[in-house]
């Protein structure tokens, strides 16, 4: 099973990151099937730490030269090379193996969450919503399924009915990260597109500035929340706070030009330009995509200096 993290970031004036990349959510877990004989192929296959690559090799090599005889050991090899094929963006393969897993073992969870996520991908929001039902129906005790259906609630922008999703996911589990993040980009993007918001200008902000914090307090390495709490303090022109959070972020992942590019935003509204023009100069050092390199190379000239 697996949980999406979204990954999109609005861009303007007061740019308000709304899901940088979740590493942790992304991670797809299922229960592996595996015995205590297993080969070493099934050991890659089925194991959360094998790299996407190996698992595809490993799970391909057992389906086409000795496949389980037991539905579902064979559905738990086809649902991990689902989530490898997920993992490298292949998501006609990867629903294929969905597929096959549900065909073999129909009362296999992990198999409509796997669909459920594809659908997610692809927004194809209400089958995701039907596929994580199903996945919530065979074990409603499971958070997973909770939030990811949380996720396709928010991406359809249905942001109360996502709310409870994730209300649900926590009570489940009161550490499950992944259900208060889906709460405070909740809360970030009602705070964009509900009427609501106009009557309560910060109050929605200070919410998921508030669900942030709860990840952090629980997995204080999670540089995304930083980075997106970060965007809400730049918002609320809390801006020591802003670069204090983006630091953080930095410290934590600086192979990551985003949140060293925040910094510099933050540095240039406060009119710190040095220091703006050095970390608009290190974000370049970096692996940026084409848009981001225009992007800073603009701020650069507009700073009058070159990249």
């Amino acid at each position: 099973m697996g949980l999406l993290g979204a990954s999109r970031i609005m861009e303007g004036p007061m740019r308000i990151l709304v899901g940088a990349v979740l590493t942790a959510a992304a991670v797809i877990m299922m229960p592996s099937g595996a015995g205590a004989e297993t080969s070493d192929a099934q050991r890659l296959c089925l194991a959360n730490g094998t790299s996407v690559d190996q698992k595809l090799v490993a799970c391909s090599s057992i389906i086409m030269n000795a496949p389980p005889g037991e539905p579902k050991a064979l559905a738990s090899v086809y649902i991990s090379r689902g989530n490898a094929y997920l993992g490298k963006n292949d998501y006609g393969l990867a629903l294929r193996d969905f597929d096959e897993a549900t065909r073999i073992d129909p009362n296999n969870r992990s198999s409509y969450n796997g669909r459920g996520l594809v659908f997610l991908h692809q927004k194809q929001f209400d089958q995701a919503i039907a596929e994580f039902d199903q996945a919530i129906k065979l074990n409603p005790g499971d958070p997973i399924p909770w939030t990811n259906r949380g996720n396709a609630y928010r991406e359809k922008g249905r942001f109360d009915r996502a709310l409870q999703d994730y209300d649900t996911a926590i009570t489940i589990n009161p550490k499950w990260i992944n259900a208060y993040f889906g709460r405070a980009l909740t809360f970030q993007e009602k705070a964009r597109y509900d009427f609501d918001a106009f009557l309560n200008e910060g109050s929605l902000e200070d919410r998921a500035i508030a669900e942030y914090t709860k990840v952090l307090q629980i997995a204080p390495n999670n540089a995304a929340s930083y980075s997106n709490r970060g965007q809400l303090y730049l918002r609320e022109r809390k801006y020591n706070l802003a670069i204090a959070d983006f630091t953080q972020a930095v410290q934590l992942d600086p192979s990551n030009p985003l949140f060293i590019k925040n910094r510099a935003y933050t540095y240039r509204t406060i009119r710190q330009f040095d220091l703006a023009v050095a970390d608009y100069r290190k974000a370049l050092t970096l692996k940026v995509d084409v848009a981001m390199r225009k992007e800073i190379e603009r701020a650069l000239n507009e700073l009058g200096t070159a990249a």
